[in-house]
């Protein structure tokens, strides 16, 4: 689709910015999510590069008939990084690298390294994956702000967020899986403050995404539905009850009330069907400092959808548990 890039950004964001040497917290980061629409693997990856440390973090986790298949490595030697185009990585049997190939609009990702099963029958095993996927843009991206750590800098910060389809495969100790997915991905640079409480989700459905983020429950919370191929609606939330279940870093349920633009509204029920990743995240503040950060895979029902979706819900239960 011929894309339209907000004001402010130019086909070189795809690419690594100028860091801020006197931010210790500067991170750029590169963010993919997929949850194939066959019920088969879902996956969650990030990495982000913080040259002021020297260093980069990568969270990689896919979830297949209920077992969590992961690499986390939070201590990435920041030189060893590629970032000529885009970013890619290939060191010590660890290889991956994202790749814009029209800037917003198509691009791959692929991934291969030695995974460490973290739940199911093979808990504790270490299991060869790969992946390789190719992304193709569903909506326009769209810009949306680093919020208050904007002001940490007079650096040139952003973030843009956009809705994608992605095919491919996920091989797992040999196991081929085809993926037909729905998918996410977002790319920031700036400062970044990571001891924020929050919560967010991303329902992915046959031609659908409904995702949402927020710190107030209503308050300031906010996402889009996407429902066909280029038509996006932002929208407000409006009404939320989330049980959290802190003892065991997941939800119990959550169901929101959404408002589109013209006053429509849409509703969403998650609960979840996975246990959760609990991610490593006292380093990322000075100093070290731990609370509940996780993910969680969930099943959605949407207002208005023929059927159940599949998606992910996140948290940060920093000051809370």
């Amino acid at each position: 689709m011929a894309q339209v890039i907000p004001a402010g950004f130019v086909a070189a964001d795809e690419n690594v910015h100028p860091a801020d040497p006197g931010e210790w917290s500067w991170s750029e980061s590169w963010f993919l999510s997929f949850v194939d629409l066959d019920d088969g693997p879902a996956g969650t990856f990030r990495v982000g590069i913080t040259p002021n440390q020297n260093r980069a973090m990568l969270w990689f986790f896919v979830a297949i008939d209920g077992a969590w298949y992961t690499f986390e490595e939070s201590r990435l030697n920041y030189s060893d990084f590629d970032l000529s185009a885009d970013v890619s990585y290939d060191k010590w049997g660890l290889r991956f690298a994202s790749h814009s190939h029209d800037p917003f609009d198509t691009g791959s990702f692929t991934f291969s390294g030695v995974a460490l099963v973290r739940s199911g029958p093979k808990a504790g095993a270490r299991v060869p994956m790969s992946v390789e996927l190719d992304y193709v843009s569903a909506a326009p991206m769209h810009g949306t702000g680093i919020g208050s750590d904007e002001d940490l800098t007079k650096y040139g910060t952003g973030r843009f967020e956009q809705s994608l389809t992605a095919t491919g495969t996920v091989t797992v100790g040999g196991e081929v899986h085809q993926i037909r997915a729905g998918a996410h991905r977002d790319k920031s640079w700036g400062p970044r403050e990571w001891t924020k409480n929050f919560a967010m989700g991303d329902l992915q459905g046959e031609g659908r995404q409904l995702y949402f983020v927020g710190d107030q429950w209503p308050g300031r919370a906010m996402g889009y539905v996407r429902e066909g191929s280029d038509n996006l609606d932002f929208l407000q939330v409006v009404d939320a009850h989330i049980e959290f279940a802190d003892e065991t870093r997941s939800i119990k349920s959550a169901d929101l009330s959404f408002k589109k633009p013209d006053g429509t509204l849409l509703s969403a029920a998650l609960i979840p069907v996975t246990d959760s990743i609990n991610f490593d995240i006292a380093h990322a503040a000075e100093p070290p400092e731990h609370w509940l950060y996780w993910r969680t895979l969930v099943q959605g029902n949407v207002s208005g959808w023929d059927e159940p979706v599949r998606g992910w819900f996140e948290a940060s239960r920093f000051g809370v548990a």
